[in-house]
This record gives C-alpha cells, structure tokens and sequence, in this order.
C-alpha cells in the first residue's frame, strides 16, 4: 500500500481520498476537513497504543514487584526456620493418607479382631506360625492395586513379620478352566462325601472358611505345594475376611485373606527397576535438561552400577530349581505327600511374581521364592491344556496350550529382562495360530556388556521356540547347577543397600491405627486448614481434637513418616484460642447477635460418627 505524501502524520490519507473521488469534486474546503479528520484519527490512535504501553509496563512492574516480595518471604521464613510450605504439604499428605488408607485399616482390623471364628492355619507346615484374630498387628502397607492389598503385619506374641493378602472373590473361583470339546485335560479329583469341598451350608462355610479354601491359590497350596519348597514362598494361614468395608479398589465386603511369610528384599521387579529404570548419576537421557544427580547412598563408582552376574545365575538356578518342584522333577516330588500329583503350572511367571528374601547367612544373595498362585493350572504330568486365558508379559508361541514348559519360557522372559538392562524383547503379545508360531520368532537382542558368554548362551534354553525342543526345569538344574554353583562363589557381588525396597515411608507409627478404631480425627488446623482460610475454629474442643469428647488435649498418631506438628500438639496455642473465643463472645453478648448456627457443629458430629469403626 503506497505511503501518503505527508509523512508526518502516517493516517492522513487525504490524497488518496481525494483520487478517488476526483479533483474536480473536492473543493479546498473538504480537502481542509479531511486533513482535521486524519489528524484527529492519528492523536487518538497514537494515545492508546501509549496508553497500552504504559499498562504493559505497569503490569511487569506489578509481576516483579510480587516475585520480589515472594522471595524475600519465602527467604525469610527459610531463614526463620518455620518451614511453612513444607507443614502444608505434611498436612494435605496426612489428611489423604488418613482417609485413604487409615481408615481402611482400622476398619480391617476391627474385623479380624470381632472374628469369632479362628484362623486356619495351613496344616502341611510343620512349625505352626500361632497366628490369631488378637496377636496380629498392623505394620504397614506394602501395596494396593486392583487385586486387593497386601499388608505388613507381625505376631505380636513371636515378633514374626509376615504378609497378610485380601484379594476380592471370584465368580469362576470354582468353574474348570475351559477345555477344546474334542480335546482332554487334566481331570478334576473326585469329591467324596467327607470332604469338605462338598460342604454348602452356610454356617459350616463361615466356620471352615470355605470360600477362601475353595479359592484357586489356596488349593494349591494345600493339594500340591502342601509342605513346601524352599525357594517357593509359604503360605502360613488363610480365613473369610468379613466386615472390613472395601478394600481400596474392590467393593465387596468380603474378601480371601491369605497370610504368607514376609520376603523383605521384595521382587526381582524392584531389583531391575532400582538398577536400570531409576534415572543413571551422571547420565542424560532424552528429554531431560541436564544430568541426574547422584541418589542418596550410591557411591561414586556405582555410576554406571548393573546387576552382578553372581547374582543372575543364583536367580537362574533357585528358578528353575522351584519350578521343577512345582512341574513334579525334584528330589522333594518322591515324597508320599507328592505321590501321583498333577503338575502345577503358574502361567503368571513374571518379575513381580519372583520374591526375594533374606537369607540371614552374611555374603549371600537373598532366597529366590516364586509366589502367587491366583492363576495356576494343575495339569496331569506331561500332559498339555488349552486355555484361552494366558498372562505373560511375553507369550511363548505354544499358547493357548498349557504345559510345564509354558512357565520355562516365562521365566527365560523374565531372565531376558534382567539381562538386558530393563527391555523387553521386541515383539508383539499377539495369539499365534498353528501355522506361524515358529516363524515369528522375537527379535533378541544383544545382553549387558559385563555378562560372561557362557552365562548368554544357558540362558537360551528357556527360549526356545520350538517346544519339544525347549528344555524342561529339571533338565536344566542338571546342566547349570555344576557351573553356577562355583561361579556364584567366586563372583560374588552384593547387592547394593538402595536396591533394596525402602518400606519405611509406608509404615503406620505406634498407636495409629487404635486412635482411629477410638474415634480419632484429623484436628480442624489440619483438616480444613486450606478450605477455611483464616475462619475460626471454635469447634475445636467440642470435636476433642481425637478419641474423646472432653476436649483435652491428646497426642494423635500421624501416618507414617509424618511426625507430629508443632501446632497440633501444642496446649499452649489451644488455651491461647480458647481465651480469645471467650473475649470475642463477651463482646458480642452487648450487640445481641443472632444465634450461630448449628450447621458447622452438625457437620463435624457425622465426621465423628463416620470415623468410628
């Protein structure tokens, strides 16, 4: 677009105007007026664009000015040492971890105390673990997810730790796995009169815990582990949990519970996950803005720490040795207790499922113990079963038949993943038909660097495509056990410290989960301190601040790691309020106001009501 002639003011476009209507039909009077309106039109324009100028300018002055005031009284109260921000946070984690998790808790607590009926003890044990409805405690939580949870509890009579499990009832429970109709499969053992899978009364149920016996992993247990295995993890006891409200992710108000022994250097997933998915010290990965700094506790050489090939052939020996126990190939299997029994295959073999547990002799590596047997089949021996239903992180190419050597496969997956910093082989979880299982074979890829060739080449005959060729467990112990055993001792290198699973942030303090079952609530400083904003909490001592309804003053509990605040705990702030509700009340008696009312007091009794369990 063309300039116009006066380039001092760059809106008067008078000329153009004045083109396009003609010369002969614009008089110096109009040409005059033109010029006015440009002028004008220029001054006002001008005028905003100074005016939002000088906004913008106001406006950063106004966002430094608060950065500036930010800091310095986020400064000053660093310097002072009151630690505001951090107590908010410590208050909103209680509150959640309180209503959350808490009092779940308790609530499950007070169900197995106000059971009548006892626990069963597993009775192919031979040390009876003594565990009752009144000597269990509560420790902490060790995990939750759509399964149930599972709980960190101890004999309060032999200071023994072990993990207490809830999982939800099943519908299929009781129903055979499916079977291809012109094909057979394992078959089910008979039900005598006398037995008590023939049982349908109600009371007799409730009294013998039928329904958690009746559960798939608990009749493993008892018809094909029974005695046990060392490196297969015990199950102590089992009982119907009823009563104890929803647990967590699952609405039904009962549930199976299983109390098996405690592994606390928790799963082969946690080592692999400590090692490799943890961010490296020094190293940057993409998308990170610079390099990870050192986690607490790890040495300066551990930069680039891997797992100890000591360590992997232990894992790989104790495995497949566990494995042969449950396929029916040990030394242990010529026991009268094992006689003519159908293999167990686990299906769900996978690095969570893989337990481990401290050995309590010094320079050892922890006690491989495989768990979780919510998904096993018990197959007859060398025998196959079809089943839709296959769980493995990497599906060997025989599913959907089931055989010993499906859990062979699964476990060389999970070998795979440790010895290859974390990854998975790169291939598809897609069902394999008859005609193009041996063709798609998964691409590997190369292991560790500090892996011995030997130790890479053992750990092929789990994965092994072809399943008449793939090895079984026993086969296998046979062939490593005279080079791991050797290997094991001359290459031993501890684990190190922070590899193992730190527990101690989940644990639930002395008295907290009692305060609780007494009534306890999170103190209104805490609980409403972010919504109230600055109101007066004048309920304070109706609510007691705790078990009771006196208004004393009481220590609470705080979940775990969380140490009790200062403003909580302190009488002298409480005596301090109290005092200034009085003044203020004194001075409103001459005004007359209205009656408070009772919404806010009526509110805080439920929450009383509702946290008593």
């Amino acid at each position: 677009m063309a300039q116009p002639e006066k380039p001092d003011n760059r809106w008067d476009w008078s000329d153009r105007v004045v083109k396009i209507l003609g010369d002969g039909n614009v008089d110096e009077a109009a040409r005059k007026k033109l010029g006015t309106l440009f002028a004008e039109l220029e001054a006002d324009v001008e005028a905003h664009v100074n005016e939002e100028i000088d906004e913008s300018f106001l406006e950063v002055e106004k966002l430094r000015k608060e950065s500036a005031e930010r800091a310095a009284k986020q400064k000053a109260l660093e310097e002072a040492g009151e630690g505001v921000f951090e107590a908010q946070l410590e208050r909103k984690r209680k509150k959640k971890f309180f209503k959350e998790v808490g009092i779940p808790t308790a609530q499950h607590l007070r169900a197995i105390r106000q059971a009548t009926v006892p626990i069963r003890h597993n009775k192919w044990r031979k040390h009876n673990a003594g565990i009752t409805s009144q000597n269990i405690k509560i420790i902490g939580l060790l995990g939750q997810g759509g399964f149930g949870a599972v709980y960190l509890i101890e004999n309060t009579d032999t200071k023994v730790q072990y993990a207490m499990k809830f999982q939800g009832l099943r519908v299929d429970d009781d129903v055979e796995w499916v079977k291809k109709p012109e094909l057979t499969g394992a078959p089910t053992p008979p039900i005598t009169p006398s037995s008590e899978a023939s049982k349908l009364s109600e009371r007799i149920m409730k009294q013998r815990h039928l329904l958690t016996k009746r559960f798939n992993e608990t009749k493993c247990y008892l018809r094909y582990i029974r005695s046990g295995h060392p490196f297969i993890c015990n199950l102590e006891a089992f009982f119907d949990h009823r009563g104890g409200g929803p647990i967590f992710s699952i609405e039904e108000d009962i549930a199976h519970g299983h109390i098996f022994e405690y592994c606390d250097w928790g799963t082969l997933e946690d080592i692999v996950r400590k090692y490799y998915e943890t961010p490296r010290y020094g190293v940057r990965r993409r998308g990170d803005i610079r390099s990870h700094s050192r986690p607490p506790g790890m040495p300066i050489k551990y930069k680039h720490a891997a797992i100890p090939e000591a360590f992997i052939w232990h894992v790989y020996l104790q495995l497949m040795d566990g494995l042969s126990f449950l396929h029916g190939d040990h030394e242990l299997n010529k026991q009268d207790e094992f006689h003519r029994r159908n293999q167990v295959v686990c299906v769900d073999i996978k690095l969570d499922n893989i337990f481990l547990k401290d050995s309590g002799v010094p320079n050892t590596y922890p006690t491989v113990k495989i768990g979780d047997f919510g998904e096993a089949m018990f197959v007859p021996y060398g025998e196959t079963r079809w089943s839709e239903l296959g769980t493995g992180v990497c599906a060997p190419p025989d599913e959907p038949w089931f055989s010993a050597k499906y859990d062979v496969w699964c476990a060389g997956i999970a070998l795979y993943i440790m010895t290859h910093s974390g990854r998975q082989p790169n291939r598809t979880d897609k069902m394999l038909n008859e005609k193009e299982d041996l063709r798609m074979k998964p691409r590997w890829t190369g292991p560790d660097p500090h892996l011995s060739q030997v130790l890479c080449r053992e750990l092929q005959r789990p994965r092994e495509m072809d399943v008449k060729k793939r090895w079984t467990a026993i086969q296998i112990v046979n062939r490593i056990k005279p080079m791991a055993e050797p290997r094991i001792r001359s290459m031993y290198r501890e684990l190190q410290d922070w590899a193992k699973p730190d527990l101690s942030a989940d644990k639930f303090e002395d008295g907290y989960l009692e305060w609780i079952q007494e009534g306890g609530v999170i103190s209104d400083s805490e609980e409403d301190g972010e919504d109230d904003d600055g109101e007066d909490n004048e309920d304070d001592e109706d609510a007691g601040g705790g078990a009771g309804d006196d208004g004393k003053d009481t220590d609470v509990p705080g979940p775990p790691g969380a140490p009790i605040s200062k403003k909580q705990s302190s009488k002298k702030q409480r005596e301090e309020r109290s005092k200034r509700r009085r003044e203020e009340e004194e001075q409103e008696k001459e005004n007359l106001p209205p009656a408070r009312s009772s919404k806010r007091r009526l509110i805080r009794y439920r929450k009383l009501r509702a946290y008593r369990v």
